[in-house]
């Protein structure tokens, strides 16, 4: 009997371990940017992008009614990263370099604070912020890639309001890995949309 006790106890210990260990992961998470899975209204994504940015340089739209941020760092922060050949983004066209060509309709729209209306096309043709809500710990900011009024790709972030800049800043990649997949219609994709016949 006495010889079992121990074999008990050995049993308990690593549950209490992996149960605070998920209290532990559970409490960060409420810390961590969270992104919805991207949607995507084309077959595939990239030739929109080579076409759209011929010499690696997009524009950057950003709705914020709160203007939280400089253009400046939101250029800084969602550039060169992603899948090659990675992007950079400017707010004014006329932040490109000498040789450098940039079709202005094609861009990255970011809007802080999203009003409901604004997804889907509604994020190209008529983006809206509604401003930041005092009683919200999180902020939410909707991505898309827009080709004039159509829109190619979008996806949703949430950020947590006292980290912003810095998650913003570390999950760049994410955005750019969400708008900009080398592929959308390959059932083992991760970034395939559901909506798509082929996923």
């Amino acid at each position: 009997m006495n010889s079992r006790t121990p074999h008990r106890s050995a049993l308990k210990r690593p549950l209490s371990i992996t149960a605070a260990a998920s209290s532990l992961l559970l409490l960060a998470g409420c810390n961590i940017a969270t992104f919805e899975r991207a949607n995507y209204n084309v077959a595939e994504v990239d030739s929109f992008k080579t076409a759209g940015a011929p010499s690696r340089v997009m524009m950057l739209e950003v709705v914020d009614a709160d203007n939280t941020f400089s253009d400046d760092f939101w250029s800084s922060a969602m550039s060169n990263h992603g899948y090659a050949p990675r992007l950079r983004f400017v707010t004014d066209p006329n932040d490109i370099q000498d040789g450098e060509t940039i079709k202005p309709e094609n861009r990255m729209v970011a809007v802080v604070n999203p009003e409901q209306s604004t997804m889907g096309s509604k994020l190209c043709t008529d983006p809206k912020s509604a401003g930041t809500d005092d009683s919200s710990e999180r902020i939410v900011v909707r991505f898309g890639f827009c080709v004039g009024d159509k829109i190619i790709s979008e996806t949703r972030g949430r950020f947590n309001r006292d980290q912003f800049a810095e998650q913003l800043e570390s999950n760049a990649d994410t955005v750019n890995f969400e708008l900009f997949p080398r592929r959308t219609n390959n059932k083992d994709d991760r970034n395939c949309s559901s909506f798509l016949p082929n996923c």
